[in-house]
């Protein structure tokens, strides 16, 4: 069995808003566990430093419970206390329609559920470049 599971996000900036409701419709395997699904879709909303994705089941934040958050400052996705990570897709999805998930945007990439992950060790590449332009023109 296959389940259609249909994504979308918030927008972040005038400018994304030409492109809402920045839906995608992807299809998974329906025994893929809910975990699974997390981890292979965190890459869909925008990878901003500084932002935290909020992932509620249901079309949209107000209809749907949250069960992840994820930022791409942090090492993987967290899963929301009570969300079962080996719940198969299949067993969420209503009998008539598709699976819906909703990725809302937050400023700030400190955790909700979970410790903060440790500070990056490596340089950050733009700092790096901004500091050697810095130094050229000097």
């Amino acid at each position: 069995m296959t389940v259609k599971v249909v994504l979308t996000r918030d927008s972040v900036c005038m400018g994304d808003d030409c492109h809402a409701p920045h839906q995608r419709d992807v299809t998974f395997r329906g025994a893929t566990t809910l975990g699974e699904f997390v981890a292979r879709v965190a890459g869909y909303p925008l990878r901003m430093r500084g932002a935290r994705w909020v992932m509620f089941l249901g079309w949209n934040r107000a209809e749907g419970a949250p069960i992840a958050e994820m930022s791409p400052e942090w090492e993987s996705p967290r899963l929301m206390a009570g969300t079962d990570p080996l719940a198969p897709l299949e067993s969420l999805a209503p009998a008539d329609g598709d699976l819906s998930f909703f990725f809302q945007y937050q400023a700030g990439s400190v955790p909700l559920a979970g410790p903060p992950d440790p500070p990056s060790r490596g340089l950050d590449p733009l700092a790096g470049r901004l500091a050697l332009w810095l130094a050229e023109r000097r």
